[in-house]
């Protein structure tokens, strides 16, 4: 998970100057997530709540006026949620687990529009990719080490607002829409694997809110 997130920061730095562009955006800040899902699991329908925090990285890079690409890559803690099946509402207990790291991106085409002279409206759509990995505590001497993987589709949009000409502030959120998950399972008994599980999760779906407040450097 560690790669993946030195990954996608990577992905993001090299978008912010590799491109020639008539006005570059690069922002850091601090975010908090809200995820919904539901999938089917051995036929019982699982429904699912989380919020995390963490930071974001972002760029855009405007190319013929207002139109242009944008990324955005979040480093996640999840630290609330419950899960509700047939056996009722349940809470999870993120304070119990050894690891637990979601790394997020979403890339698309990205549109801009000036709101005043120092204020910008932008909206961007694309691909969202999203991984976690979690290790935590089962039955007895049992734990879990569990990673998964969603795809779908993001939006992000807000408000820049320029502080001088190379300083702004921006405040947006992100939404995303992912409609497949792939998971893998190991299960150990102490330090022995003992079992593993991998596959698409069936009827997956969810839906992410997830607003920021950041601050950034104008890169003309």
């Amino acid at each position: 998970m560690k790669k993946s997130a030195m990954f996608f920061a990577f992905i993001l730095v090299v978008s912010s100057f590799a491109f020639a562009a008539e006005e570059k955006w690069f922002s850091s800040g601090y975010q908090q997530a809200f995820f919904m899902g539901t999938y089917v699991d051995n036929g019982a329908v699982i429904d699912t709540y989380t919020e995390s925090r963490g930071v974001n990285l972002s760029s855009h890079n405007f190319f013929a006026g207002n139109v242009g690409m944008f990324t955005h890559a979040s480093f996640l803690l999840q630290n609330k949620g419950w899960m509700h099946d047939s056996n009722g509402l349940s809470a999870i207990n993120f304070d119990d687990y050894a690891t637990n790291f979601q790394t997020g991106l979403i890339t698309g085409i990205a549109f801009k529009s000036n709101f005043t002279n120092f204020m910008k409206t932008y909206f961007g759509i694309g691909v969202n990719y999203l991984m976690t990995s979690a290790f935590y505590p089962g039955l007895g001497n049992t734990s879990y080490n569990e990673m998964s993987f969603n795809i779908g589709m993001g939006v992000d949009a807000g408000f820049k607002a320029d502080l001088t000409d190379r300083f702004f502030v921006k405040l947006g959120s992100t939404f995303t829409f992912d409609l497949a998950r792939y998971t893998s399972l190991d299960v150990y008994t102490g330090m022995k694997r003992i079992d593993s599980f991998s596959g698409w999760e069936r009827d997956f779906l969810m839906l992410g809110a997830s607003p920021y407040l950041s601050v950034g450097i104008n890169l003309f």
